[in-house]
């Protein structure tokens, strides 16, 4: 595990990726979830499922469910808080018509926030929200900023309900995001575009990096920044191919084939508007990543509680050769400081 002795870092650090599936979820009686045939089953050796008709998302372990878990997991890797979002499953795995997929929605929102809330501030809530009616989003948004303490959002990379979040018909929410400056996660989900990948092994470690870079492109390809210069956007696991192809998606300019919403910028500058996580899971590509963009746009990330995440993120930014100053930064200052930005504290 990490060096404890190495000052300001350990137990300080921030994790700005960390996924949980609420407890409150998953208890035996839950009136709204019922209402919306969403039942638990228990197995033998204490995973939970949900299952709703033939669709079962599981096993959920409490190593994935309880907030007193997570601390502990933490408190090894010498990190002070966490950033937790819920598993993106619980948004994709069964089908919802739209009223029933705003009470599911809502139902994961207050249960995050709720299990945040229990853990004395070392917890803090990216919720999710419904994107088929992008003003109705982002008065929701709104509302749950000016009610809670929230780190910021997390938003599925495709979202089923609307056409792509580059789309015009967004403007209206990211108009909202932006003048709230809250932080907003991009996640790829399970049966993202990258689904159809052979052999299936590979829709986990390869899939998900595509998501994140195809719609990373469409915001860029689509002028998203030009239109939203100030909004804050986090991509995770390291930003997918963006740093490593970035001067091979600069070809788009050299054939002639980049739209005119681009404008004729270099993928290799626009790419530093966006903000990274750490979960490359290898020092040298976080040195890559940090020629790249620049220490500031970088965040510690661990993606907990999965298998595929990092088990030691604090010890993986120190065990690059980065200086101490920039490895103070990822880990612990720049989190604090996006989330500052916000106007709502870290």
């Amino acid at each position: 595990m990490t060096n404890t002795s190495v000052d300001g870092i350990f137990g300080r650090a921030i994790d700005v990726h960390g996924h949980l599936v609420p407890q409150q979820l998953l208890v035996e009686v839950n009136d709204r979830r019922e209402t919306l045939g969403v039942t638990v089953e228990r197995s033998p050796e204490g995973a939970t499922f949900l299952i709703r008709g033939n669709d079962r998302l599981g096993p959920i372990h409490p190593g994935m469910a309880l907030a007193s878990k997570r601390l502990e997991w933490m408190d090894a890797r010498g990190i002070a808080k966490q950033w937790i979002s819920a598993w993106m499953d619980l948004f994709t795995w069964t089908i919802f018509d739209e009223s029933q997929a705003l009470t599911w929605y809502e139902l994961i929102s207050s249960a995050i926030t709720d299990a945040a809330r229990s853990s004395g501030g070392r917890l803090r809530p990216l919720v999710t929200v419904h994107l088929s009616d992008p003003e109705r989003a982002a008065a929701e948004v709104v509302a749950m900023v000016e009610g809670g303490n929230l780190a910021g959002l997390m938003l599925n990379t495709h979202p089923p309900e609307c056409e792509s979040l580059a789309a015009q018909s967004m403007w209206p929410f990211w108009s909202a995001v932006e003048k709230m400056k809250i932080p907003v996660m991009l996640h790829p989900p399970t049966n993202g575009p990258s689904c159809q990948i052979t052999p299936k092994l590979l829709q986990n470690i390869t899939g998900r990096l595509i998501d994140t870079t195809s719609i990373a492109m469409d915001m860029m390809l689509s002028g998203f920044f030009s239109r939203f210069p100030d909004i804050n956007i986090i991509l995770v696991h390291g930003g997918g191919m963006l740093p490593f192809q970035c001067f091979r998606m600069d070809g788009l300019n050299r054939a002639g084939l980049a739209p005119e919403s681009f404008g004729g910028r270099l993928f290799v500058d626009e790419i530093r508007k966006f903000f990274y996580d750490t979960v490359s899971l290898d020092p040298i590509s976080l040195e890559l990543l940090v020629k790249r963009v620049g220490t500031a746009k970088i965040l510690l990330g661990s993606d907990a509680p999965f298998p595929i995440g990092d088990p030691d993120p604090v010890g993986r930014v120190l065990a690059s050769d980065l200086t101490h100053a920039e490895q103070e930064d990822i880990c612990c200052n720049n989190a604090a400081l996006l989330n500052l930005s916000g106007g709502r504290g870290q």
